[in-house]
């Protein structure tokens, strides 16, 4: 007897299940796939690789105040003011060097071209810069940086070379580990 009790209740409640499952159906946000595009894989890997080497570049912006020549003024109440102003000495500034700022700017502007997507310029400028300044302490970025250009034209035996010869010279260098990363995925 109760089986039957339930077994009509059930029944009497179909209708209503039916309802309310046609109610979330129409609420339900629709699903769409889309297919990705081959090389979306390295593309992402670039960009984001790309974005890590500009971290370890030289700062360039109007912000770093060690290349400007802004003056900055504080005291202490109550204690003696000096009519000199205080100079602060940062050691290995090398913003006021002629040469520096040459391989800065030869850096920056090849950084500039790969940016814009010139990436054939970008690789002559790194190409250029790494044999202009061979004992520049960016060349580590400037060779990593030609291996990023060369996978991005896609060009994975240049990339490969370029990118073996960074991780090869410059084993402790904090990009290492994204070399590997990108030889893995071109091959």
């Amino acid at each position: 007897m109760k089986t039957k009790i339930i077994v009509l209740t059930l029944m009497g409640l179909a209708p209503l299940w039916a309802t309310a499952a046609e109610d979330t159906a129409k609420t339900k946000p629709r699903v769409e796939i889309q297919k990705v595009e081959d090389g979306g894989t390295l593309k992402g890997l670039l960009d984001q690789v790309w974005a890590r080497l500009r971290t370890y570049g030289p700062n360039t912006s109007a912000h770093d105040t060690r290349a400007s020549n802004a003056t900055l003024v504080a005291g202490v109440r109550g204690a003696e003011a000096t009519s000199s102003a205080l100079k602060p000495y940062w050691k290995g500034d090398k913003t006021k060097d002629p040469i520096y700022a040459q391989e800065v700017d030869a850096y920056t502007k090849a950084q500039e071209w790969a940016d814009a997507g010139d990436l054939k310029q970008a690789a002559v400028a790194l190409d250029g810069f790494i044999k202009t300044y061979p004992a520049s302490t960016l060349k580590p970025n400037a060779i990593f940086a030609a291996g990023l250009v060369y996978a991005g034209m896609g060009d994975k035996a240049r990339s490969s070379t370029m990118l073996q010869a960074f991780v090869k010279d410059y084993p402790d260098h904090p990009l290492v580990v994204d070399a590997g990363r990108l030889m893995a995925e071109i091959r």
